[in-house]
């Protein structure tokens, strides 16, 4: 039968979608619930007859979860229905693929563990004050925290007046009153749940979250006292648990959803998501229901992800709906740590993980420093480093790149060779996490602690350790600046993401007390329960529960602007988004800037002229000053590059900004309104698409008032033009199946695939967002016969968030699309069908941000060449 006649009759067949069916980013099997979606319906449709409609096209399914507040359901599919067919049928208005998301990789501790010190963490965002003077504490405000459960025995939870925590709303004033487990022990995604009532944390990172909302470990008489005492941002909200993981694994998008609206149920005043995975476009169901919520009077704060190693493009996904808050995250200004002495100074020191206790080691012994042949410090991955060198009974120091080994590795060579432990100097700052070995002391140092050593020892190779019994409050190198590990924006619409910072460097939390009751986690899912922690001592001082993203506004308005370490700049808004949260500021302010922030777009949809209002809540008429704070520019593409660098050039490719008037004064309980007219960067090769960003400030003329601000984002150049594909490592390609080669791998044009034991494989690595990553099928007379179907049943075809540079083993991420040879010949194809044997052309193309998708003029197109079967 000719390929037209199928085609044809197929068509024929077909119906179009009434709804959107939203193709997975990333199609990785191990991250979908297999048979599993999410189905919203259209307003207006019932749950009864959207599942009527279904039984009467045949589908053969089960109901997982229901949903009221998101209107639809997560529904398993027994039949051959795909998510496409779905999407199709009356009522339907989005079907998403249920994914899995996994906790976020946080920097941790030892067992033993030393901390942020509450006092100064809290005077970064003047919490301090607000407790000490206000006496706020968020009484009577209720928190949910959907996490790994909460251990609601520990005393840092307990009562006034009780020894112990507990949970449920009929316990004797139980500050954990609400929550539910979604899941049991044992669910790891991909197993049944198994719910019940009590949602008690067995994981950790859920206790570590609820301690920084709302622990008070202030007063603790118990052995289970903290190793020093602490509070929460709000020590006496309520709280409710509601457990989305088990001890292990990953939870999917039904889980999450549920709880999300338990939440709701429940009357929680603010919701906390400490989760998240990778970039991706706000369309994905937990922002959509976000966003519901909040508009319903809720706040949903969420962690912007951590995967600042990797560039731009990457905040987190659950945080992008445009009335959620996205939190990045700043380092903690102090920290408790152990010390050690040397050659008369000072320096603190973090055990590595499995070490975990203080270092110990007798007086005698002094340092040993291991140099490459051009005389810079080692980094210790080459055991024949040793080789001629005197290292036994000493402390080696080497240098914190991580690129070659491990910490592991580099404490087996060391002690190997002799070495009575080992001392790492961090890249570029700070105290970093080492995981080690057990029996080889090994401790991370502050860069700049290893610059002191290193001159000392040249100076004098005899002196000496001596190592402190008890830990100090020491400064950290780096604290208050934005952390290293958070991730950037902006999203794949051009949109500010993140949208404020908080701490979340080295905090010390409540932890599982069967797990040694505390621990120091660093991530922004500990930045995020600062946030909500936040909204709750507003909500308290309010005495009204605002809509989360009107105090996400206020929040915005009145946070401090931050620098990077070392830095007299401001950090990009992409990296900080509005500033570090001040609380104390946003409770005293009488002034407010809308909207919270201005997205320019791109040179070819810059918006040049923007409208911000300016509201006067004081009780007399207040003149304001306007003015303009850049920050800086991130050049990801210096070398036209085609995917963006890990850690972006930092240039000063500054915006003007001009105002209709520069000073305005407005009545009490008033607004005015300002134009402010924009003119990109002078500076900064549009060919490199530098991301710009900074801050417009209005400035109130009574004394003690606060100023409030605004920050604007923008990309110097056409972002169409944005490489989409990493076309420098040879992406998109063609392989193999049956190879071990991961790039074009094909003997010769000639070369007939049999589609059983040797399929074709199209490799696709992305590097920023596209609206619409296809895989297009051509005949042999160039005509398209259809989108590539993956093996699994996933169409090449759909919305792509971009990739991380490596994946968590350290191999290159990229993904594979094994080719049977199935297509369906338009986008909203409710089936696929087996072309018929010949040759055939395969074609990668991405569509462009900010385009219409006309194909092809709005795509990046790749043609791979002629595939035979």
């Amino acid at each position: 039968m000719k390929i037209n006649t199928i085609l044809s009759a197929l068509a024929a067949a077909t119906l179009v979608s009434a709804g959107k069916f939203h193709e997975l980013s990333t199609p990785e099997t191990t991250r979908v619930v297999s048979g599993g979606y999410i189905v919203e319906y259209h307003d207006g449709i019932g749950h009864n007859n959207a599942h009527n409609t279904l039984k009467a096209k045949n589908v053969d399914f089960k109901i997982r979860k229901q949903y009221g507040i998101f209107n639809g359901a997560a529904i398993s599919v027994h039949s051959s229905h795909s998510g496409k067919d779905l999407a199709s049928m009356p009522g339907v208005k989005n079907v998403w693929p249920i994914t899995l998301h996994s906790l976020p990789k946080t920097s941790k501790g030892g067992k033993n563990p030393t901390g942020s010190v509450a006092s100064s963490l809290h005077a970064m965002t003047g919490v301090d004050i607000v407790h000490e003077k206000l006496k706020l504490t968020g009484k009577g405000i209720k928190v949910g925290v959907l996490d790994s459960g909460i251990d609601y025995k520990h005393p840092a939870f307990a009562a006034k007046g009780a020894t112990e925590g507990c949970f449920g709303r009929w316990g004797k004033n139980c500050r954990v009153r609400y929550g539910w487990d979604f899941v049991g022990d044992a669910y790891d995604g991909s197993s049944t749940p198994e719910p019940d009532s009590d949602p008690m944390d067995c994981e950790g990172h859920g206790t570590h979250v609820a301690g920084i909302i709302g622990a008070n470990a202030s007063n603790i008489k118990t052995e289970s006292r903290p190793p020093q005492p602490f509070v929460g941002v709000a020590p006496e909200v309520t709280l409710g648990s509601y457990r989305i993981f088990g001890c292990d694994g990953q939870s999917g998008d039904d889980v999450i959803m549920s709880a999300m609206e338990m939440a709701f149920t429940d009357g929680m005043d603010i919701i906390n998501m400490s989760l998240g995975d990778g970039s991706a476009f706000k369309s994905n169901p937990q922002a959509v229901l976000g966003d519901k919520l909040v508009a319903h009077g809720m706040a949903l704060i969420a962690a912007a992800g951590n995967d600042g190693s990797q560039g731009i493009w990457m905040v987190s996904d659950t945080g992008l709906g445009d009335l959620s808050s996205s939190v990045a995250s700043v380092d903690n200004i102090y920290a408790s740590y152990y010390t050690f002495t040397y050659a008369g100074v000072t320096h603190p020191y973090g055990s590595s993980q499995a070490w975990a206790v203080p270092i110990s080691l007798p007086s005698s012994t002094t340092l040993m420093v291991i140099l490459e042949k051009d005389g810079s410090l080692s980094d210790g991955c080459d055991p024949e480093i040793y080789n001629g060198i005197n290292v036994k009974g000493k402390i080696v120091l080497a240098l914190g790149d991580i690129t070659r080994c491990k910490s592991s590795g580099r404490g087996a060579f060391a002690k190997k060779a002799g070495a009575a432990g080992m001392l790492i100097q961090t890249l570029p700052y700070g105290i970093g996490g080492l995981v080690g070995n057990a029996d080889f002391p090994m401790g991370s140092i502050e860069n700049r602690a290893g610059l002191d050593l290193l001159k000392a020892y040249k100076k004098n190779p005899k002196s000496t350790f001596t190592w402190s019994k008890k830990p100090s409050t020491v400064r950290i190198e780096g604290g208050g600046a934005p952390s290293d590990f958070s991730s950037l924006g902006l999203d794949g619409e051009l949109r500010s993401k993140p949208d404020i910072s908080a701490p979340g460097g080295n905090i010390l939390s409540t932890y599982p007390l069967a797990k040694n009751g505390y621990f120091v986690q660093s991530g922004t899912s500990m930045a995020t329960p600062y946030v909500a922690g936040a909204h709750a001592l507003y909500m308290q001082a309010k005495g009204t529960k605002a809509h989360g993203d009107e105090i996400r506004k206020v929040f915005k308005n009145t946070a401090t602007i931050t620098k990077n370490h070392g830095s007299k700049t401001s950090a990009s808004v992409a990296k900080q988004g509005g500033g570090l949260i001040n609380v104390f500021n946003a409770l005293k302010t009488t002034s407010s800037i809308s909207p919270d922030h201005i997205d320019l777009l791109d040179t070819k949809n810059l918006r040049k002229t923007v409208k911000i209002t300016i509201k006067n809540s004081g009780k007399k008429a207040e003149t304001y000053t306007l003015s303009h704070i850049p920050a800086d520019a991130l050049n990801s593409y210096p070398n036209k590059n085609s995917f963006p660098l890990n850690t972006p050039l930092i240039e000063a490719d500054y915006a003007t900004v001009s105002f209709s008037q520069t000073k305005v004064k407005i009545p009490a309980g008033k607004s005015a309104k300002i134009t402010l007219r924009f003119k990109e960067p002078k500076t900064g090769s549009a060919a490199h698409f530098p991301i710009y960003s900074g801050f417009v400030i209005a400035t109130p003329m009574s004394k003690g008032s606060v100023p409030v601000q605004v920050p604007y984002t923008g990309l110097k150049g056409d972002v169409s033009k944005v490489p989409i594909m990493d076309t420098d490592l040879g992406f998109p390609a063609l392989k193999l199946s049956n190879s071990t080669a991961d790039i074009n791998d094909i003997p010769s044009e000639d070369f007939v695939f049999d589609m059983e034991e040797n399929n074709p494989v199209i490799l696709t690595r992305v590097g920023s967002h596209t609206p619409n990553l296809t895989i297009r099928v051509f005949d042999a007379k160039k005509k398209f016969v259809g989108f590539m179907v993956n093996y699994n049943t996933e169409r090449a075809i759909g919305e792509s968030g971009r990739q991380t540079d490596i994946d968590e083993e350290g191999n290159l991420s990229h993904l594979k699309w094994y080719w049977t040879g199935r297509v369906v010949p338009a986008a909203d194809a409710i089936s696929s069908v087996r072309l018929p044997s010949g040759t055939y052309n395969i074609v990668v193309a991405s569509q462009r941000k900010l385009t219409k998708g006309n194909y092809p003029a709005d795509y990046e197109v790749f043609d791979l060449g002629k595939v035979r079967f």
